[in-house]
């Protein structure tokens, strides 16, 4: 094949296996002939807040513990910084989120989509995450987006401003349609021609299949 591969890939700002996830499929994928086509998408108000709401399933504090342990020895592991929440302040930041006008992650998906052309959306989406993650911030906040976006070089206030626009909001709603076009189960999916990969562990298999796809 001698064109490039176009890799999808979703994600939502505030999951830690994505954060991770992203972080281990960028580096891997680093010389191959692929073009990364990032598309953070967005809980919708009416879908509920966490990230198993969106697909209509529900985790438990059993679950949401293992999930932490796992993730805590996944980033040691593959020596990705990673700082996470206790569940009390994630239940307050919960809550913040359920009386938001908007779903959640859906300002940090348009800021990026708004960036989309200015040749710093890739520095936006890395920062978005090390915010969640590394400084513990909630990027649901609109002054995190405008510190976020003025740290990678980009005007933090035009950026607020176009997140509200049309072009943006139409944006992320395409990223999550296309979500759901593709039937990902989850975050983070990679979606290659047609196949899709879900979840942190999966990224060996991503690799064997852009390689794969460059023998053709």
């Amino acid at each position: 094949m001698s064109q490039r591969i176009k890799v999808y890939s979703y994600s939502i700002y505030h999951s830690s296996n994505s954060y991770i996830g992203i972080a281990l499929a960028e580096k891997a994928l680093q010389g191959l002939p692929v073009d990364i086509e990032r598309r953070p998408i967005y809980i919708p108000k009416e879908r509920g807040i966490k990230v198993a709401d969106l697909q209509g399933r529900t985790e438990t504090a059993l679950l949401s513990s293992y999930h932490k342990e796992d993730c805590l020895r996944w980033a040691k592991k593959y020596g990705i910084e990673i700082r996470l929440k206790e569940f009390e302040e994630f239940g307050r930041w919960v809550k913040r989120w359920e009386k938001m006008k908007f779903g959640r992650e859906e300002l940090p998906a348009r800021a990026y989509y708004a960036a989309c052309g200015t040749g710093k959306e890739h520095l936006l989406d890395a920062a978005f995450f090390r915010a969640t993650y590394i400084d513990l911030l909630d990027v649901n906040d609109e002054s995190v987006i405008r510190k976020v976006a003025n740290d990678v070089g980009l005007n933090g206030d035009r950026i607020l401003e176009l997140i509200y626009g049309e072009a943006a909001k139409l944006a992320a709603v395409a990223a999550l349609a296309e979500y759901e076009q593709f039937g990902c189960p989850g975050v983070p999916t990679w979606v290659v021609e047609g196949e899709r990969f879900w979840g942190k562990d999966r990224v060996d298999w991503v690799i064997e299949k852009v390689k794969e796809l460059t023998l053709l």
